[in-house]
């Protein structure tokens, strides 16, 4: 259960990154960010069925851009990883932290935990994860809860069935009705939170 406290708090970060735009033009083409107001109500139900913890949960987002999901994740898993390819984006999250604490203290609310960790590079490469390895101690194979918002999701579930343990879960933001199958992973809740644009799959 998450206490009216947080909830506010939760609730003020997804209206600070949601003012922002969504849409993001870079060197590797167009994307768009996470609706952090959908994506909470996603988090509470994960949450409320016990799925991550907060004293057990390694969370990586394979796509980061300025971080708004690590932010928001940070007050629910034990460490936060973002891995981000555009550079320009990644620049983006410290300026954007100091702002967003400025306006959570103004209303006494929770800062975010120091348990966020970003990583320049591309999630698809085994030297990635290297880097995160000798940087924080943190495995590919120790994340429990992977992250992306639909760019390259096909390729992310193939490398998560083939690498990361059992039980590891997949988090898959951006579809409506028609829902991908992977090979190696089961589709565990096909519409969280019934926000009709996230589901989360599963590796047995």
């Amino acid at each position: 259960m998450i206490s009216n406290h947080l909830s506010e708090t939760i609730s003020l970060i997804a209206d600070f990154y949601d003012s922002y735009k969504v849409g993001y033009e870079g060197t590797k083409g167009y994307r768009k960010s996470t609706d952090l107001a959908k994506l909470s109500k996603c988090i509470n139900e994960i949450v409320s069925l016990g799925l991550i913890g907060k004293d057990r949960t390694i969370f990586a987002d394979l796509g980061c851009a300025d971080g708004r999901v690590n932010i928001m994740m940070s007050y629910f898993v034990k460490i936060s990883i973002g891995i981000e390819i555009e550079s320009d984006f990644l620049s983006e999250f410290k300026p954007r932290k100091i702002s967003l604490i400025s306006e959570l203290k103004k209303r006494n609310l929770i800062l975010p935990p120091e348990n966020i960790a970003l990583f320049p590079g591309n999630s698809l490469e085994s030297s990635t994860y290297k880097r995160i390895l000798t940087n924080i101690g943190v495995s590919f194979e120790d994340i429990d809860l992977f992250y992306t918002y639909i760019t390259l999701h096909d390729l992310f579930a193939e490398k998560i069935a083939k690498e990361a343990k059992n039980q590891a879960l997949y988090l898959v933001y951006g579809f409506n009705k028609v829902l991908p199958q992977y090979k190696g992973l089961k589709l565990h809740i096909p519409d969280l939170a019934s926000q009709g644009i996230a589901a989360l799959y599963i590796k047995e």
